[in-house]
């Protein structure tokens, strides 16, 4: 299309050239009217040709300017989401400013395994025992005949007690301890004075 526009420019151009020299050189020119229409009817010709091929062009030129601004604007759209894209995602895997990470609050029951020498001796087997802060079970064994249990203090004042048991039987103190330490020990009366007591330290 571009082509055609610059042939019938040119030829448009040439033909005007032709006619003003051969015009200024013979004063007889065009010499008759049927001549003088053909003239006027060729350069009219070049000059609806050149007219239509500009037009023409003028819409093949907007029309590809309005797909390059449409394709730009496509361009721009995908680019946008896709960073939107790769924000949200950031802001889903980021801790919020300000905020730690959640902690748990409720630490894990513990069972602490006690026991005490099958001859009836007055000893806690072992007698030092570990915790973490929590819920703390001291689960007591007793292997022998003579009658035993396990207690827990703290601050001078029991804060649990298991069942008294004997012949193999286990019975257990449950307490919630923060962290410390503590004594346990066998209820009994006289069991504690004879040495049957441990410490439970707790952290």
């Amino acid at each position: 299309m571009t082509d055609l526009f610059y042939v019938f420019g040119i030829a448009l151009t040439v033909a005007a050239l032709i006619v003003s020299f051969v015009g200024l050189r013979s004063e007889r020119f065009p010499g008759s009217r049927g001549l003088l229409a053909a003239v006027v009817a060729f350069m009219g010709a070049l000059v609806v040709a050149s007219c239509a091929f500009a037009v023409a062009l003028a819409r093949e030129e907007s029309k590809h300017r309005e797909e390059e601004v449409a394709e730009f604007q496509a361009e721009q759209e995908e680019a946008e989401e896709a960073a939107a894209a790769e924000q949200g995602e950031a802001e889903e895997g980021a801790t919020p400013t300000g905020s730690e990470p959640p902690i748990e609050t409720e630490a894990k029951a513990q069972t602490l395994e006690l026991t005490s020498p099958a001859d009836g001796g007055l000893v806690f087997e072992p007698d030092e025992l570990e915790a973490r802060t929590g819920e703390v079970t001291i689960e007591y064994t007793n292997p022998s005949e003579v009658p035993h249990n396990v207690a827990i203090e703290g601050g001078g004042a029991e804060i649990a007690q298991g069942p008294t048991v004997t012949g193999g039987d286990s019975g257990a103190a449950t307490a919630a301890l923060e962290s410390g330490e503590y004594a346990f020990f066998c209820s009994i009366p006289g069991h504690r004075e004879a040495g049957m007591e441990g410490v439970l330290t707790v952290e």
